[in-house]
């Protein structure tokens, strides 16, 4: 038991200390908000904090996060940008599991990347609704999204790290191997292989070793697995990575407990059990914690085996605990945004309003001025019909300016019923028609007044003519 509890101050001391880096990374990001400017570099820097707040297991600061990007996308009305935050929204979503939510946002992220034309965001998209689908254990419409993301890696500017083809491929496998197709998954690992860089994308390489495992295990080539698994564990060990690491650890310790090497099996569920610790992987505990329970009981160690059932447990109990708050926090968290969007909605329909109104007037300028300009012209005689004509299109022009003068005043006094604003509107339409028709009988019979004293100036100047002739 002494064993145990020195075994756990070591890892709250490690844990102490990743958590001062972590907070160190997050930190800097936070200076480097204050030095950058447009909405587009903005939203790269929360993007990297967000993926910080994510690998320490913090979920509502992803959320406040997610908030920022959408309320500087928003602001900036680029559809780009508008891509970028609802995939991190989405992505929040995915992280504490409610997938639901998350596809319906990456869904809303693939939309506007396709509007804005931008390649990387649709590829990202797509893929990211791939993974839904594939922790969802949906796996043919997993891989209908992944063979789409598969087709714009190429068309995905790179680093030289090809980490959008290892993102792509890797998934592709897992998928394959979740259908028991382990052929597929072999080629598909292979393809992400060949275009990972050891050097530049150190995570994508460990994720490779690690699937290269698994598709060997599944293919019942345990020897080939063997050496995978050992593989990713001294690489991601080596480079500090996490989630290969505990996953590796785990899989091989239970590869291990079914060969009936129990003690080196053991020495790998704690690896992976203090690495998830470390890291504030929970669900990594628990399944680490449910291997040490078996392996310590194999081997006759019946204390620490019911210490880790507990340990288990507890965890288990946690992790469905922090489910049903992020739950409730996640529907709380999607009333929020649906009523930033409506609010933003709102906000561009009153603007385009706005615009419209400044249109009809000066229209309606445009109209009544030449409208007076022939009625008050004394050089040439006009056409009551065209007097009339113009008569409609202006009353048509106010018509359309009043309703969309008193259009929000409706809605707020008819509580939005169609039958109401229509009666509304009739009524409008009611009191300017008889108007319309005075002020076309006015504008005629002075057209036609006019048009008299023209004949007749033009009458009398022919006679004064003739008679000057004469």
């Amino acid at each position: 038991m002494k064993k145990i509890i020195i075994l756990f101050c070591f890892v709250a001391s490690v844990q102490t200390a990743f958590a001062q880096n972590s907070n160190y990374r997050r930190d800097s990001l936070y200076q480097r908000l204050k030095q950058v400017q447009t909405p587009a570099e903005q939203i790269d820097v929360w993007a990297d904090i967000a993926e910080a707040y994510s690998y320490t297991g913090k979920p509502d600061s992803v959320q406040f996060v997610a908030g920022q990007m959408l309320k500087i996308a928003t602001d900036a009305h680029q559809d780009s940008l508008l891509a970028r935050a609802y995939l991190q929204i989405g992505n929040y979503f995915s992280n504490t599991s409610d997938f639901k939510q998350a596809l319906e946002f990456q869904f809303k992220s693939l939309a506007l990347a396709e509007k804005a034309k931008n390649i990387p965001a649709i590829w990202l998209a797509t893929k990211e609704a791939g993974i839904s689908f594939k922790k969802l254990k949906n796996f043919e419409e997993a891989l209908r999204y992944l063979y789409k993301a598969a087709l714009l890696i190429n068309k995905v500017p790179s680093d030289g790290s090809s980490s959008a083809a290892n993102r792509t491929y890797t998934h592709m496998a897992e998928v394959f191997i979740g259908l028991a197709q382990p052929d597929s998954a072999l080629r598909y690992i292979q393809l992400a292989n060949e275009q990972t860089s050891k050097e530049k994308d150190a995570y994508g390489y460990a994720r490779v070793l690690y699937i290269f495992a698994s598709v060997y295990k599944a293919k019942d080539d345990n020897d080939l697995a063997e050496s995978y698994y050992k593989k990713c564990i001294v690489f991601s060990d080596a480079e500090n990575i996490y989630s290969p690491y505990v996953t590796a650890t785990t899989d091989y310790g239970q590869y291990l407990f079914d060969t009936k090497q129990y003690n080196l099996s053991k020495e790998n569920a704690l690896n992976s059990f203090n690495k998830a610790k470390e890291a504030k992987n929970k669900l990594g505990m628990i399944d680490a914690a449910a291997l040490l329970r078996k392996a310590y009981y194999a081997i006759g160690q019946k204390d620490s085996s019911y210490y880790y059932s507990d340990v288990k447990d507890a965890y288990t109990d946690s992790v469905f605990n922090e489910q049903q708050r992020n739950q409730i926090q996640n529907l709380s968290f999607s009333q929020q945004i649906k009523e930033k969007e409506e609010q933003a909605k709102q906000a561009e329909e009153a603007q385009q309003r706005k615009q419209n109104i400044q249109y009809a007037l000066i229209a309606l300028g445009i109209i009544v001025l030449l409208t007076l300009y022939l009625l008050l012209s004394r050089s040439f005689i006009t056409n009551t019909k065209l007097i009339e004509f113009f008569g409609i299109v202006a009353l048509l022009i106010v018509f359309e300016f009043l309703n969309l003068l008193l259009h929000p005043f409706l809605e707020r006094i008819t509580n939005h019923s169609p039958v109401l604003m229509l009666l509304a509107l009739v009524c409008i339409a009611a009191l300017l028609v008889p108007l319309h028709h005075k002020v076309e009988k006015w504008a005629t019979a002075r057209l036609v007044e006019k048009n008299k004293k023209i004949r007749l100036a033009r009458a009398k100047k022919t006679i004064e003519e003739l008679d000057s002739k004469n």
